[in-house]
């Protein structure tokens, strides 16, 4: 234990040794200082007490970031298998396993507004992204125990009119558009309106249904804001944002997936439609004084068809449907001066959750009697939240600061679960068993759960010098508790699930350098793990203890001579420490969607003749994919290559593009599930090139 703890040390030395040698390196170019937008006081990248991501417009266009999805290939400490399942600092953003009725433990953030769904990422017209590791339940309330991930999206502008549109073509008919404009409209108003649409047919072929458009898939995006700032005391900005997501079915065989063949009978998709309203208002009272009352209303209704056993035969298919209904309110008040800056906070929310699944032919035994079943099951949630926050940073000396905070939040739900039998007969003769099986299977169950928790958080920082910021950070991180699906006629209840959290980092902006560095460590109690127990039946386990440990790395800046870089790398170890479920331990196994290494580079070159190039590199190490970490059953660690070559001038950009340049092949997740007969893979993203032309003015 010592000697792994040694080597974990080493490895920290080794990352922080660049800081501390270029603090005193004679200064670049000066780059502009990075505001924060998603924190609470509206810090400096330089002077966050967190470990942070920004990613701004530039690094966003250098490495051919078209959605949320592109971005979590290529952040330390962020592994995608797909666009809504990623896991931060080794924990998932679904939870650990599968099942239950739990929260996320990642929130995702528009302009200041949570929104749920799976498309809503888009980075068109995108000022900048953040991505916050570790918990966040101060800031961000519920479903940030791992972290938040930040979109703030371009406002309108009230000195000038500008636009810019694009097309783009790719290979797989891959096709692109979007078009931006705003400005003053008089009056005090100026609005700002962004579409775009990208579309690709894909490079699966479903050989059962003769389909070679299998995983054909389109988005788009409408976003349109109106605000007005005709007062010296008073702002407002009204956003709306409407996304649509289509696309084929993602699971593939393992045996087929790597040739690109689907072999399902049934005809699936994935279809997601989210809507954003934002209404944000600013009162300016006074120098120091700042009132900030945000009003927000999300839905969003996704349906999934598909096959259960990814084969030609006719073995049953499933209708899952989502509908996610979230609206808050929240209150800010900042206080700034000399010595001190804080904010205090009330928030409201209420969220509805209405799901469904349809199921056809669902393998199922009773009595020793194998049945084929057609069931609906139903899943609905109506929570409420209510909580006061506050956080402040405090000069002690012209040095150092001291950040206190905390947040206190009550979580009320009304929770149902159903399983109604739809009809059952006998596997081997067809006979009709409805009758005598739906008093057997059929429940419907509704329970309350609720939750209150005080949450701190506290840390220090120090101003070693201008350039060079050292700080030390304990949060508490939580995920409510809840009901369990379906469990043999219960409604059980389980625990919220806390994380003690600690981080110590350096950050260091030089002349025209950036780099930051953080060790952390995450100590689980009551983690929820969810666990199938057969066809119908889900239960959450609050595993005793468990945690996650590890170090970041990230820099960027120029190198002369039109050259300049930009990456990063991550270390996790996780580890279950006290987890047991029917008499079979896992203490020492790894969380599932944890890998231990991930990384990323891009070097990037701009001519003064408009001529420009970037190359870059991902790298993320193989992970399980269930608690049990099956050597059958891993994610593929990987290297994604990309690059683009354009030119470029005040209005006019050219370019070529490409990602996965070698055309890997890797399996980013696993579905397998004996009782349903589901033995599933999914594959990462193929190799795409293309052509893009995107004028502004």
């Amino acid at each position: 234990m010592l000697r792994l703890c040694s080597y974990r040390l080493a490895i920290g030395g080794l990352l922080l040794t660049p800081l501390l040698t270029l603090a005193q390196s004679p200064e670049g170019k000066p780059v502009e200082e990075v505001r924060v937008t998603g924190d609470l006081l509206q810090r400096t990248t330089l002077e966050t007490v967190s470990s942070i991501t920004v990613i701004p417009e530039a690094q966003i266009e250098a490495r051919s970031i078209r959605d949320l999805y592109d971005l979590l290939l290529r952040t330390p400490n962020v592994s995608a298998a797909k666009e809504d399942k990623f896991s931060v600092r080794g924990i998932s953003n679904e939870g650990i396993g599968p099942g239950g009725a739990g929260r996320p433990t990642v929130s995702v953030f528009i302009d200041g507004a949570r929104q749920p769904g799976r498309g809503v990422g888009n980075t068109w017209d995108i000022e900048q992204v953040e991505f916050y590791r570790g918990p966040q339940s101060t800031a961000f309330g519920p479903g940030s125990l791992a972290g938040a991930i930040v979109l703030k999206t371009k406002s309108p502008s009230f000195e000038e009119y500008d636009a810019k549109l694009k097309l783009g073509v790719a290979n797989d008919n891959g096709r692109e558009a979007g078009v931006a404009l705003g400005g003053p409209i008089g009056g005090g108003f100026a609005f700002r309106y962004a579409a775009e649409t990208n579309q690709t047919d894909g490079e699966v072929t479903n050989t059962t249904l003769n389909d070679d458009e299998w995983q054909a898939r389109d988005r788009y995006l409408q976003r349109f804001k109106l605000a007005w700032a005709g007062s010296d005391w008073y702002s407002a900005e009204l956003s709306y944002q409407q996304t649509k997501l289509r696309e084929g079915n993602e699971y593939l065989p393992p045996e087929s997936a790597e040739s690109n063949i689907s072999t399902d009978n049934i005809d699936g998709y994935y279809d997601d439609d989210s809507e954003l309203i934002i209404l944000k208002q600013t009162a300016f009272i006074n120098e120091q004084l700042q009132l900030q009352f945000i009003a927000s209303q999300s839905e969003s209704e996704n349906e999934r068809k598909g096959d259960y056993d990814v084969s030609p035969e006719d073995r049953g298919f499933f209708i899952n449907t989502t509908k996610l209904e979230h609206k808050a309110l929240e209150l800010r008040l900042s206080f700034n001066n000399d010595w001190i800056s804080s904010v205090v906070g009330v928030y409201s929310s209420d969220d509805d959750l209405n799901g469904d699944s349809v199921n056809k032919d669902v393998p199922y035994s009773v009595s020793g009697i194998n049945l084929l079943a057609d069931a609906l099951l139903i899943a609905d949630r109506s929570a409420e939240t209510k909580a006061l926050y506050a956080e402040t940073d405090i000069d002690l000396s012209s040095r150092l600061t001291l950040t206190v905070g905390g947040r206190y939040e009550e979580n009320d739900a009304d929770n149902r679960s159903a399983f109604i039998v739809t009809g059952a007969k006998e596997a081997n003769t067809g006979a009709d068993l409805t009758p005598l099986v739906k008093p057997a299977l059929d429940s419907d169950i509704s329970a309350p759960s609720g939750d209150k928790v005080f949450l701190p958080k506290t840390a220090l920082s120090y101003d070693f010098n201008d350039q060079l910021n050292g700080f030390i950070s304990y949060t508490q991180g939580y995920r409510a508790g809840s009901v369990d699906f379906v469990s043999n006629g219960n409604s059980p209840t389980y625990d919220p699930e806390y994380t003690d959290n600690y981080d110590i980092g350096l950050k260091l902006r030089q002349g025209s350098w950036f780099l930051q560095a953080a060790l952390f460590r995450i100590d689980y109690e009551d983690m929820q793990v969810g666990v199938r127990v057969d066809t119908n039946n889900f239960r959450t386990d609050n595993a005793g203890e468990a945690r996650a440990q590890g170090v970041e790395l990230e820099f960027n800046g120029e190198l002369g001579y039109g050259f300049s870089v930009f990456g990063g790398l991550g270390y996790t170890d996780t580890e279950f420490k006290n987890y047991s479920d029917d008499d079979v331990s896992y203490n020492g196994l790894r969380f599932p969607n944890a890998p231990l290494i991930t990384g990323n580079l891009t070097l990037s070159y701009q001519h003064s003749s408009g001529v420009f190039a970037d190359i870059n590199w991902s790298r993320t190490d193989h992970s399980y994919t269930d608690r049990e970490n099956s050597q059958n059953l891993m994610a593929d660690a990987r290297d994604i290559y990309g690059a683009r070559l354009g030119w470029q001038n005040e209005q006019l950009r050219i370019e070529l593009y490409g990602k996965n340049l070698t055309d890997e092949f890797y399996i980013t997740d696993r579905f397998v599930s004996p009782s349903l007969g589901i033995n599933a893979a999914f594959a990462g993203d193929p190799r795409e090139y293309g052509l893009r032309v995107t004028y502004q003015y």
